[in-house]
């Protein structure tokens, strides 16, 4: 293997596929406009720009004032002869029910969508060097196969593959006590200049003002539901350990469409961890300059000598170059 291809977003999107996220909002405002209203309970989902990271932003809901209403409205009423222990976990299974739904709609209307999506333009065909290539796609469509002939065997599709029904995979790159921290309710700080008698009872009343277990439950099931948001990809890359140990002895990475978005720079890491960075020559594609620099700014992190990494344009490197023709006015 000499050449890899590391092929992100932005290549179905050259290929005239409209596969930007908000391009999933305007699905969703057609097929299931629902969706977006529930959305819009917990997230600011009235931006462009939170569309535009919808990965990173579906780690940052705000669901405080939730936890409280839906811990207020199940508290039981423990004097009643009807109360029985499984009022206990009526919150958490009301949060299970409103948040865990939502996040299961996500997955599968995201699923619906990326098949719905139309095929590539093979007019904005480029070229690729397929011998002793391999592909990392980021991407969950068919691009490579159906427009490039490239096997499926030589394609590691991360994220899962629309094409052979494997679950597509979405989220955040936060970790569950960072969500947690964010709900967890904040451990009052004595005053200063308390009796030891005196500090025993404040104790004693912050004991009695402290988040019972209904709010517990409920605030625990709204953050694991968020955290089901979540890309493992720790996990994905263990799973996949073979495939980037075999990029040893690569002498030209690729890198197409990518965003070098915070939640799969962990990839780009494993790879540079395995590749030999002394030699091996980086061919980076860019659509604005907030893309390039993003991506210098990664290469430079990372110690790798700036006269290895080539920046171009998808449209420089098409296959048939269309002809440019000029009229006069």
């Amino acid at each position: 293997m000499k050449q890899l291809y590391i092929i992100g977003n932005g290549f179905d999107i050259h290929h005239s596929i409209p596969s930007s996220y908000k391009n999933y909002h305007d699905w969703l405002d057609e097929n299931d406009e629902d969706i977006i209203e529930r959305l819009r309970n917990y997230y600011d989902v009235d931006e462009d720009e939170w569309w535009n990271e919808l990965e990173l932003e579906l780690g940052h809901a705000d669901m405080a004032d939730y936890i409280e209403e839906t811990a207020f409205e199940n508290e039981p009423d423990y004097g009643s002869d009807n109360f029985r222990d499984r009022d206990y976990h009526a919150g958490q299974i009301a949060a299970e029910d409103e948040i865990g739904s939502l996040v299961a709609d996500i997955k599968e209307t995201f699923t619906d969508w990326v098949g719905s999506l139309p095929a590539p333009n093979s007019d904005k065909k480029i070229k690729l060097d397929k011998d002793d290539a391999f592909f990392i796609n980021f991407n969950y469509t068919d691009t490579l196969q159906t427009l490039y002939n490239v096997k499926a065997t030589d394609i590691l599709f991360i994220h899962g593959n629309v094409g052979n029904g494997t679950e597509l995979i979405l989220g955040h790159n936060r970790p569950y006590d960072e969500i947690d921290s964010e709900f967890a309710p904040e451990i009052p700080v004595p005053p200063d200049g308390l009796s030891e008698e005196e500090l025993a009872e404040w104790y004693d009343v912050m004991a009695d003002s402290g988040e019972n277990y209904i709010h517990q439950s409920v605030r625990e099931e709204v953050v694991s539901q968020i955290h089901r948001l979540r890309k493992d990809t720790e996990g994905i890359i263990k799973v996949n350990k073979k495939s980037f140990e075999s990029l040893k002895d690569v002498e030209t990475v690729h890198i197409y469409g990518l965003s070098f978005s915070p939640v799969d720079v962990p990839y780009l890491d494993e790879i540079v961890s395995e590749v030999n960075t002394a030699t091996t020559k980086w061919i980076v594609s860019w659509y604005k300059d907030e893309d390039r620099k993003k991506a210098e700014c990664f290469f430079q992190q990372k110690g790798i000598n700036a006269e290895l990494v080539n920046y171009i344009k998808l449209n420089d490197i098409l296959q048939v170059k269309q002809a440019e023709l000029k009229f006069e006015e």
